[in-house]
Protein backbone atom coordinates (compact mmCIF):
# COMPACT_ATOMS: atom_id res chain seq x y z
CA UNK A 1 0.00 0.00 0.00
CA UNK A 2 1.01 3.75 -0.77
CA UNK A 3 0.70 5.97 2.14
CA UNK A 4 2.41 9.13 0.61
CA UNK A 5 4.37 10.97 2.85
CA UNK A 6 4.39 7.39 4.78
CA UNK A 7 6.12 5.36 2.40
CA UNK A 8 9.43 5.87 4.16
CA UNK A 9 7.55 3.86 6.47
CA UNK A 10 5.94 0.78 5.06
CA UNK A 11 8.51 -1.67 6.33
CA UNK A 12 6.66 -0.26 9.74
CA UNK A 13 3.42 -0.91 8.72
CA UNK A 14 4.00 -4.55 7.65
CA UNK A 15 5.16 -5.18 11.02
CA UNK A 16 2.21 -3.97 13.16
CA UNK A 17 -1.37 -4.52 13.74
CA UNK A 18 -3.05 -1.13 14.36
CA UNK A 19 -5.57 -1.97 16.64
CA UNK A 20 -3.49 -3.87 19.30
CA UNK A 21 -1.67 -1.62 21.74
CA UNK A 22 0.70 -3.00 23.78
CA UNK A 23 4.03 -1.90 24.53
CA UNK A 24 6.21 -3.83 21.48
CA UNK A 25 4.15 -1.71 18.95
CA UNK A 26 5.22 1.49 20.73
CA UNK A 27 8.99 -0.09 20.69
CA UNK A 28 8.58 -0.53 16.62
CA UNK A 29 6.73 2.96 16.39
CA UNK A 30 9.62 4.75 18.31
CA UNK A 31 12.63 2.99 16.36
CA UNK A 32 11.03 3.79 12.99
CA UNK A 33 11.04 7.03 13.78
CA UNK A 34 14.28 7.60 15.41
CA UNK A 35 16.09 6.04 12.87
CA UNK A 36 14.08 8.19 9.92
CA UNK A 37 14.59 11.45 12.28
CA UNK A 38 18.58 10.95 13.04
CA UNK A 39 18.87 9.85 8.86
CA UNK A 40 17.75 13.38 8.42
CA UNK A 41 19.25 15.36 11.24
CA UNK A 42 22.75 14.14 10.69
CA UNK A 43 23.82 17.28 8.97
CA UNK A 44 22.33 18.96 11.56
CA UNK A 45 23.16 18.19 15.14
CA UNK A 46 21.11 21.31 16.81
CA UNK A 47 18.12 19.46 15.17
CA UNK A 48 18.85 16.24 17.57
CA UNK A 49 17.07 18.40 20.50
CA UNK A 50 13.39 18.52 18.82
CA UNK A 51 11.03 17.53 21.20
CA UNK A 52 9.38 13.98 20.91
CA UNK A 53 5.31 14.17 21.84
CA UNK A 54 2.66 11.22 22.16
CA UNK A 55 -0.44 12.56 20.49
CA UNK A 56 -3.75 11.11 22.00
CA UNK A 57 -7.26 11.50 19.64
CA UNK A 58 -10.38 10.75 21.98
CA UNK A 59 -13.32 8.99 21.01
CA UNK A 60 -15.30 11.56 23.18
CA UNK A 61 -14.15 14.80 24.73
CA UNK A 62 -13.41 13.78 28.44
CA UNK A 63 -14.85 15.27 31.23
CA UNK A 64 -12.71 18.59 32.03
CA UNK A 65 -10.91 17.81 35.37
CA UNK A 66 -11.08 20.62 38.58
CA UNK A 67 -7.66 21.38 37.96
CA UNK A 68 -4.97 20.28 35.60
CA UNK A 69 -3.46 16.56 36.13
CA UNK A 70 0.32 15.58 36.25
CA UNK A 71 1.12 12.76 34.04
CA UNK A 72 4.39 11.05 35.38
CA UNK A 73 6.52 9.36 32.50
CA UNK A 74 9.93 7.04 33.71
CA UNK A 75 12.83 9.81 32.47
CA UNK A 76 12.60 13.79 32.68
CA UNK A 77 12.03 15.09 29.41
CA UNK A 78 14.37 17.51 30.00
CA UNK A 79 17.40 15.59 30.58
CA UNK A 80 19.00 13.77 33.48
CA UNK A 81 19.90 16.76 34.89
CA UNK A 82 17.49 19.51 33.98
CA UNK A 83 18.11 23.34 34.78
CA UNK A 84 15.45 23.92 36.60
CA UNK A 85 13.28 27.00 38.16
CA UNK A 86 11.47 27.04 40.95
CA UNK A 87 8.62 29.32 41.72
CA UNK A 88 7.43 29.93 45.86
CA UNK A 89 5.90 32.01 48.06
CA UNK A 90 7.23 35.29 49.30
CA UNK A 91 10.72 35.63 50.40
CA UNK A 92 12.36 33.22 47.94
CA UNK A 93 15.52 32.93 50.61
CA UNK A 94 13.69 30.65 53.16
CA UNK A 95 13.02 28.44 50.11
CA UNK A 96 16.68 28.55 48.43
CA UNK A 97 17.49 27.67 51.58
CA UNK A 98 15.25 24.91 51.73
CA UNK A 99 16.39 22.83 48.85
CA UNK A 100 19.59 23.41 49.69
CA UNK A 101 19.49 22.22 52.74
CA UNK A 102 18.09 18.89 51.30
CA UNK A 103 20.62 18.60 48.56
CA UNK A 104 18.79 19.48 45.85
CA UNK A 105 20.16 21.77 42.58
CA UNK A 106 18.07 24.35 40.97
CA UNK A 107 18.95 27.08 38.89
CA UNK A 108 16.69 29.50 39.82
CA UNK A 109 14.26 30.22 43.07
CA UNK A 110 12.08 32.81 42.53
CA UNK A 111 9.13 34.22 44.51
CA UNK A 112 6.03 35.61 43.50
CA UNK A 113 6.59 38.61 44.32
CA UNK A 114 9.28 39.13 42.21
CA UNK A 115 8.04 37.01 39.64
CA UNK A 116 4.91 39.92 38.96
CA UNK A 117 7.61 43.09 39.26
CA UNK A 118 10.37 41.24 37.02
CA UNK A 119 8.54 38.93 34.83
CA UNK A 120 5.37 41.71 33.58
CA UNK A 121 6.60 41.93 29.75
CA UNK A 122 5.86 39.29 27.34
CA UNK A 123 9.76 39.37 26.26
CA UNK A 124 11.18 38.70 29.80
CA UNK A 125 8.70 36.01 30.04
CA UNK A 126 9.59 34.38 26.84
CA UNK A 127 13.59 35.33 27.65
CA UNK A 128 12.46 33.44 31.24
CA UNK A 129 10.57 30.63 29.64
CA UNK A 130 13.73 29.50 27.50
CA UNK A 131 16.45 29.77 29.84
CA UNK A 132 15.00 26.83 32.12
CA UNK A 133 14.00 23.12 31.37
CA UNK A 134 11.18 23.01 33.54
CA UNK A 135 8.96 25.25 36.04
CA UNK A 136 8.67 23.75 38.91
CA UNK A 137 5.59 25.75 41.68
CA UNK A 138 4.67 25.74 45.05
CA UNK A 139 1.27 24.15 44.81
CA UNK A 140 0.02 27.13 47.04
CA UNK A 141 0.41 29.73 44.96
CA UNK A 142 -0.10 27.33 41.62
CA UNK A 143 -3.88 28.61 41.47
CA UNK A 144 -2.31 32.22 40.21
CA UNK A 145 0.74 31.29 38.50
CA UNK A 146 -0.38 30.45 35.17
CA UNK A 147 -2.13 33.30 34.23
CA UNK A 148 1.17 35.62 34.97
CA UNK A 149 2.84 33.38 33.09
CA UNK A 150 0.93 33.00 30.04
CA UNK A 151 0.03 31.31 27.35
CA UNK A 152 3.93 31.17 25.85
CA UNK A 153 4.72 28.41 28.52
CA UNK A 154 2.35 26.36 27.87
CA UNK A 155 2.60 26.21 23.71
CA UNK A 156 5.94 25.42 24.63
CA UNK A 157 5.76 22.57 26.29
CA UNK A 158 6.81 24.27 29.97
CA UNK A 159 3.79 24.38 32.14
CA UNK A 160 4.38 24.79 35.67
CA UNK A 161 4.71 21.75 37.55
CA UNK A 162 3.05 21.54 40.96
CA UNK A 163 5.29 20.52 44.13
CA UNK A 164 4.86 20.09 47.47
CA UNK A 165 7.88 21.58 49.55
CA UNK A 166 5.93 20.56 53.03
CA UNK A 167 7.36 17.16 51.68
CA UNK A 168 9.86 15.33 54.34
CA UNK A 169 11.53 13.70 51.50
CA UNK A 170 11.47 16.54 49.15
CA UNK A 171 14.10 14.73 47.11
CA UNK A 172 11.56 12.36 46.43
CA UNK A 173 9.46 15.06 45.71
CA UNK A 174 11.62 17.15 43.06
CA UNK A 175 12.42 13.68 40.90
CA UNK A 176 9.05 12.53 40.72
CA UNK A 177 8.14 16.10 39.75
CA UNK A 178 11.11 16.39 36.63
CA UNK A 179 9.73 13.41 35.22
CA UNK A 180 6.20 14.83 35.14
CA UNK A 181 3.81 17.16 32.74
CA UNK A 182 1.33 18.93 33.56
CA UNK A 183 -2.26 18.72 31.15
CA UNK A 184 -3.81 21.78 31.50
CA UNK A 185 -6.48 21.41 28.21
CA UNK A 186 -7.98 17.82 29.10
CA UNK A 187 -11.49 18.14 28.36
CA UNK A 188 -11.17 21.25 25.78
CA UNK A 189 -10.87 19.11 22.67
CA UNK A 190 -10.98 15.50 21.55
CA UNK A 191 -6.87 15.35 21.37
CA UNK A 192 -3.84 15.93 23.68
CA UNK A 193 0.08 16.38 22.85
CA UNK A 194 2.32 15.43 25.52
CA UNK A 195 6.16 16.01 24.97
CA UNK A 196 7.63 12.47 25.95
CA UNK A 197 11.59 13.42 25.51
CA UNK A 198 14.03 14.25 22.67
CA UNK A 199 15.30 12.89 19.73
CA UNK A 200 19.06 13.14 21.38
CA UNK A 201 17.47 10.39 23.78
CA UNK A 202 18.05 6.45 23.89
CA UNK A 203 15.28 4.52 22.34
CA UNK A 204 14.69 2.61 26.01
CA UNK A 205 13.78 6.05 27.34
CA UNK A 206 11.94 7.06 24.95
CA UNK A 207 9.94 3.95 24.92
CA UNK A 208 9.57 3.64 28.89
CA UNK A 209 8.43 7.94 28.58
CA UNK A 210 5.92 6.95 25.89
CA UNK A 211 3.92 3.67 27.59
CA UNK A 212 4.16 5.58 31.72
CA UNK A 213 2.84 8.53 29.40
CA UNK A 214 0.02 6.18 27.94
CA UNK A 215 -0.68 4.34 31.28
CA UNK A 216 -0.66 7.19 33.56
CA UNK A 217 -3.17 9.60 31.21
CA UNK A 218 -5.88 6.31 30.74
CA UNK A 219 -5.63 6.46 34.85
CA UNK A 220 -7.06 9.91 34.11
CA UNK A 221 -10.11 9.64 31.90
CA UNK A 222 -12.75 7.45 32.07
CA UNK A 223 -13.10 4.51 30.90
CA UNK A 224 -9.71 4.64 30.27
CA UNK A 225 -8.38 2.87 27.18
CA UNK A 226 -11.58 3.01 25.79
CA UNK A 227 -12.11 6.27 24.99
CA UNK A 228 -8.81 6.14 22.99
CA UNK A 229 -9.66 6.29 19.22
CA UNK A 230 -5.63 7.05 18.04
CA UNK A 231 -2.41 7.57 19.43
CA UNK A 232 0.52 9.08 17.83
CA UNK A 233 3.89 10.29 17.59
CA UNK A 234 6.25 12.84 16.52
CA UNK A 235 8.59 15.07 16.20
CA UNK A 236 8.34 19.26 15.89
CA UNK A 237 9.05 18.44 12.12
CA UNK A 238 7.78 14.84 11.57
CA UNK A 239 4.68 13.36 10.05
CA UNK A 240 2.95 11.92 13.00
CA UNK A 241 3.37 7.99 12.85
CA UNK A 242 0.50 6.02 14.17
CA UNK A 243 1.63 3.94 16.90
CA UNK A 244 -2.74 2.80 17.56
CA UNK A 245 -6.21 3.04 15.71
CA UNK A 246 -9.15 1.80 17.45
CA UNK A 247 -10.37 1.49 13.68
CA UNK A 248 -7.25 -0.36 12.48
CA UNK A 249 -7.08 2.48 9.42
CA UNK A 250 -4.51 3.85 7.40
CA UNK A 251 -2.45 6.72 8.89
CA UNK A 252 -3.57 9.98 9.02
CA UNK A 253 -2.09 13.63 9.05
CA UNK A 254 -2.14 15.89 12.46
CA UNK A 255 -0.96 19.01 12.29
Amino acid sequence: AEYGEFQTFQHYFKQINLRIMESEQVEKAVEALMKHCRAQKTNDLTCNDEKVSVQVVFKKVPSKPKHPIRLTMSHPTGGSEPNICLITKDPQRQYKDLVKSHGITVGRVIDIGKMKKKFKELEAKRVLCNSYDCFLVDERVLPIVPRWLGKYFYTKGKAPIQVNLKKTDLSKEFSDAIRSFMVSNLGKGNNISVPCGKVSFDNDQLIDNVNSTIKSLCKNIKPGMKNVKAIYLKTETSVALPVYNALGVAPMKIS
